[in-house]
């Protein structure tokens, strides 16, 4: 009996692995129905072998949660994962690091929900536990993981704080979770450093930071944490990866608002070089950033340039909307607004002389005097770059073997 029980067992786990193994290939390519199939068959056999209360439950719901949660029914992703909560409670204990990841699963759900003060709660209960977990530890790695653990409650709490508009609460909880990331992972990442587990991790807080910064208006520490996080984002991505493209956009968005034009001709042209290799970026997607990339190339006096964006722009618009949209006429407005002054001033030692000139006589002056009516015939106000749409995001945990 023992030896059929023995054998019975190992086919169960030999069943159970090859389960798991097959979620987890689902999960990685997108196919989040399917792999929610899975984990529900193997909470399924273990049910059925170990009983309602038992730890391995725990961790069979806590997986379903989180495919629930991928696949966007948060509805049962909040059921599986309260009830793999409170299993694991029953079976580990309160303080297990095991609740902790529950708890944050949890709390993501109740953010994706916007019950943003439920969130909260959960995410300082987990905080609560990280800690009290970090206490134990001496050994440099123990103490490094456990930094980014917290680091990663730290994140959430502070995308809670985003969602909801409180910013300056937001700004508190992405820098410490920052500090921390850079006390595990060092100051600065290099092509040495870079795969090391949690480097993506942190350029993810750090342009959480970012976009906490630009809605702030704190256009230098905006730049700047986009330019640091992007250059971690170089060392493992493709320069068509949407997190780059994201990082580019944010941040020419905020050199263009401190008037740094020259940089923000810079990253808007890496931008646009990126989406045009990209496969899933499209001409209107390129149109917006030309659109960018004709106002600040308007505020150096760049018309030859601005006018080449401008015929891109109308050839997309052309393709895109038809000639008479008003789209089109509003881009043809402004090219003949933009080629006055190509035709005005041809050579970029006369734009330049007259810029000159101008600033010469605006000192001599006594504060009444006016340009001349030349630059008022551009209106390219509505041209402005808006800031970038965007979402804090948060950090989960990966499923774990039942």
């Amino acid at each position: 009996e023992t030896e059929y029980t023995s054998k019975s067992q190992q086919a169960l786990e030999l069943d159970l692995r090859s389960k798991h193994a097959s979620a987890c290939k689902h999960m990685k390519n997108g196919k989040f129905d399917k792999a929610l199939q899975d984990f529900e068959a193997i909470l399924a056999l273990i049910l059925e072998s170990y009983g309602e209360v038992h730890e391995r439950v725990g961790a069979a719901l806590h997986n379903v949660g989180i495919a629930n949660l991928r696949a966007g029914k948060l509805d049962d992703a909040m059921d599986a994962t309260e009830e793999a909560v409170r299993i694991r409670k029953l079976t580990l204990g309160k303080d297990d690091p095991k609740v902790a990841d529950s708890l944050v699963e949890l709390g993501i759900i109740l953010l994706s929900m916007k019950d943003y003060s439920d969130a909260l709660e959960i995410f300082f209960e987990a905080l609560e536990l990280r800690e009290y977990e970090a206490e134990d530890f001496v050994l440099p790695e123990d103490v490094e993981e456990s930094n980014m653990k917290i680091a990663k409650v730290m994140n959430n709490i502070g995308c809670v704080n985003f969602e909801r508009g409180n910013f300056k609460e937001a700004k508190r909880a992405f820098e410490d979770a920052v500090k921390l990331q850079k006390s595990a992972l060092g100051e600065t990442v290099s092509n040495h450093t870079a795969s090391k587990p949690g480097v993506l991790t942190m350029a993810t807080t750090m342009c959480n930071m970012g976009y906490v910064h630009l809605k702030l208006a704190e256009w230098t520490e905006a730049a700047d944490t986009f330019e640091e996080s992007l250059a971690i984002q170089k060392l493992l991505l493709g320069a068509d990866n949407k997190l780059i493209l994201n990082s580019l956009d944010n941040m020419g968005f905020a050199y263009a608002m401190k008037a740094a034009n020259s940089k923000a001709i810079e990253v808007y042209e890496e931008l646009l070089a990126n989406q045009q290799k990209s496969y899933e970026q499209t001409q209107l997607d390129c149109a917006e950033t030309l659109r960018k990339l004709v106002f600040v190339r308007l505020q150096v006096n760049q018309y030859d340039e601005a006018l080449q964006s401008l015929c891109l722009v109308e050839d997309i618009q052309m393709e895109n909307f038809g000639e008479g949209s008003k789209k089109v006429l509003d881009t043809q407005e402004l090219m003949g607004q933009v080629n006055y002054q190509v035709l005005k001033y041809p050579t970029i030692a006369e734009s330049a002389a007259r810029a000159i000139n101008r600033m010469n006589v605006c000192r001599a002056c006594t504060g009444s005097c006016k340009e001349d009516d030349g630059d008022e015939n551009i209106h390219a106000e509505h041209w402005r770059p808006t800031m970038p749409t965007n979402s804090s995001k948060m950090s989960g945990h990966r499923v774990t073997y039942a």
